[in-house]
Order: structure tokens, then sequence, then C-alpha cells
């Protein structure tokens, strides 16, 4: 059970996870039924007083939707709810709230970083932020404490960057250990959490200070783009004040109740999505033309991930088949059932070779220290039946 508090601290309110989906943030004096679009730029201050306060960061008030808007407010209070944190920050992409996140706390300095990535993220961090001043070490065994601890440069180290679980091999970790190595060092710990969403995983119970989400995953099902930051209110205020202000990354009215909407069913769909991976993964590890599955649920680690996610581990996993990338082009191309496509967590399933597309920026040497190679595909299971799934990956296959 999970308890949380209606916004401003009023009416302690006792809510199941299910419920907070549905319920999340919600007021006392709630009178929609269905989440209006606050569809505005900007807001009456009323008094130069009050307008100067809001400014300086003394008052909390609507200002400018690049700012806050009352609908996208609604949707921070539904995550907060559902994840369990102090405050949330709403921010036009995953990748857009990453970069706040990286120069807002991380200039000046140096972050640790796992190398189990998505490409994007990886190539942000080894590309872009050294031209900004910002240097990143990744961590090539993010399972090792020591490893972790031998990174960290003290007085330079900003934070510690986790994805959990990772795109796209699903490696799954022990967040509280690594929780517990920033700790130690007085630096924050920020998980990106998209894979898990709330529903499987909250890592802010864990000991993580930061959760990051890419929303246009599992949260919005493939129709919008969005991204959230949640942490202290302190953190997210001072985000919001400052660096999220002038940068602009806000998230759209239209998009804020989209993925609301979206969000009402998200426990059912990452069961369904769960169940439905786990299914074509046990078929896939059993089939000769395949040389390993990337599953939580199975290997030597399967006992201890199923420990640290109990719930279930989604529907991102990958395979890699016996040959090279003339063998998984064939495969991919025939395959008639999930849609060739770069994005995770749709009702319907899509494939993708992540070497030479959402991976591409990462050399050989980085592709194989973080476990992929060109035989690799990446599969993210949608909601079909899984018999008809597995049908289709049969007839692939036979043909390598």
């Amino acid at each position: 059970m999970s308890r949380t508090l209606y916004p401003g601290g009023k009416k302690p309110n006792k809510q199941r996870p299910k419920t907070l989906e549905i319920h999340g943030g919600e007021t006392l004096a709630e009178r929609e039924i269905r989440p209006g679009v606050a569809r505005v730029t900007a807001f009456p201050l009323r008094r130069l007083r009050r307008a100067q306060d809001i400014f300086a960061g003394k008052k909390d008030g609507f200002v400018y939707t690049r700012i806050n808007n009352p609908t996208v407010k609604k949707f921070e209070e539904r995550l907060m709810a559902m994840e369990g944190a102090e405050a949330a920050l709403a921010t036009s992409s995953g990748m857009s709230a990453i970069m706040l996140l990286a120069l807002a706390l991380g200039h000046g300095g140096h972050i640790v970083s796992s190398n189990r990535l998505y490409g994007g993220v990886f190539h942000l961090f080894r590309e872009y932020l050294p031209k900004l001043g910002i240097h990143v070490t990744f961590v090539d065994n993010p399972h090792s404490v020591e490893a972790w601890q031998a990174a960290i440069r003290p007085g330079t180290t900003r934070f510690l960057y986790l994805e959990a679980p990772s795109n796209p091999l699903i490696d799954v970790f022990d967040i509280r250990m690594i929780a517990a190595v920033a700790y130690s060092y007085g630096i924050p710990l920020v998980v990106d959490s998209t894979l898990a969403t709330p529903v499987l995983l909250k890592p802010l119970s864990l000991g993580a200070d930061i959760v990051v989400h890419s929303a246009s995953k599992y949260m919005g099902n493939g129709e919008v783009i969005g991204g959230c930051i949640l942490g202290k209110k302190k953190v997210i205020s001072d985000l919001r004040n400052g660096w999220f202000r002038d940068m602009g990354g806000c998230l759209s009215p239209d998009n804020a109740v989209i993925l609301m909407s979206h969000l009402e069913s998200l426990s059912a769909r990452m069961i369904e999505h769960s169940t439905n991976a786990f299914r074509i993964a046990e078929y896939l590890s059993a089939h000769p033309k395949v040389r390993k599955v990337h599953h939580p649920a199975f290997g030597e680690d399967s006992r201890r991930n199923k420990e640290l996610m109990p719930k279930g581990f989604g529907g991102l996993m990958a395979f890699d088949i016996v040959g090279g990338l003339d063998e998984a082009r064939m495969v991919i191309e025939a395959l008639k059932m999930p849609w060739l496509a770069a994005n995770i967590g749709e009702a319907r399933s899509l494939v993708i070779h992540p070497a030479t597309t959402t991976h591409g920026q990462m050399n050989t040497e980085e592709l194989a220290a973080a476990g992929m190679s060109e035989s690799t595909i990446r599969y993210s299971v949608g909601r079909e039946d899984p018999a008809d799934l597995i049908e289709d990956l049969e007839q692939a296959l036979e043909l390598i």
C-alpha cells in the first residue's frame, strides 16, 4: 500500500498503486472527470508584488506555460504520487530531461555513468558534454561497487548516472548498492527508470535521489513525446526556477493530458508486456539459431534479478542470432508482425538493429563492452497474442 498526500500536504489519503494511476494528485475540490487542457501561453499575475515574488521563486504561481501550466502540473502530481516523490518537473522529452540534469548538476565537474545506456545518451555523454566542460567516466562493469568507487573523483564528481533496466540488454542493477556508494561520497544518484516505470520499480524508495523518465515509451503508449524528472522539492524547484526556465524544454499541455489518459492503464499494460516478453524469451532461449537471449529471467543472474524486480521486467528484450549483420538483417526484414521502428513500449511489437541505429554512434569496442554486437536484435514486445509473435519469429529464423 502506498501513502500519499493531496497537493499542499492536506488531507492524508491512502491509495494503492493502481488507484494512483487514475486519482494520484487529485484534490478534494476536483471537479473534472477528465482533466481539461489549459491551452494558454501566459497567466494573469494580478499584482506587481505577487508577480515579483513568483518570478523570484518566493511564491508558487502560474506565470508562463514554458515554466509551469495547470494541466502539466496535474501530470507532474500524478507521477509524483505514483513514484513516491516530493516534486516533479515535466519536460519536452526524455533526452531533454537528461540534458537538463547534466547541465544543471554536472556543470564544471564530472559525471560517473554506467556504460549500459541508450545510444543517444551515451553519445551525449561521450561527445557533447565534454565540449561544455563536463567530463564523463563510463563504468564498464556497473554491477561492481569497486568499479563505481574507482571512477569517482572526490570533490569533482557531481553525480552517478544509472539506467535501470538498461536499453537494450535489460541489465538489472542493485540500486541500493550503487546508492550507498553515492551516499558515501555525498553525491546524488540519478536513475533512468523509463523501462521499468513506477509499476515495476521505484528507485527513490531504494535510495536514488533523482528519477528520470522518457514518457514517450510505456507511459505515452507510443502516442506522444515527453519526459519527467522526480526527486526532492528543493532540487526540482531549483531546476524549474533556473536552468529549466531559461532553456525552455517544457512539456505541452496537450501532451500532458494525453499522457495522463494513458497512465490510467499503465499497470495492466506493463503486466501484459512483461508476460509476453517472457514467453518470447522462453521460446528464443531454446532456438538453435539464437546464440544468446538478453532477458533478466534467463541466465545465471535470473534469481537475483527476480529478487530485485519481483513484479516483472517490462516488454523490452534482445537476442543474439547465429551469424552477423547480414543474418540480423535477414531476420529483421523477414518478420511480419513487428514494425521496424525506433521506439519501445507500444501496443504493437517493434524491432530494430541497435548496432546500426539506436546505438550506431558507439564504436565496435564500446558496443562489445556494453554487451552488444552486430548479431544483436532488439525486440520491444507488444501486446499481441504471443503465439502469433512466436510463429512469426519461427518463420524468420528459418531463413538463416
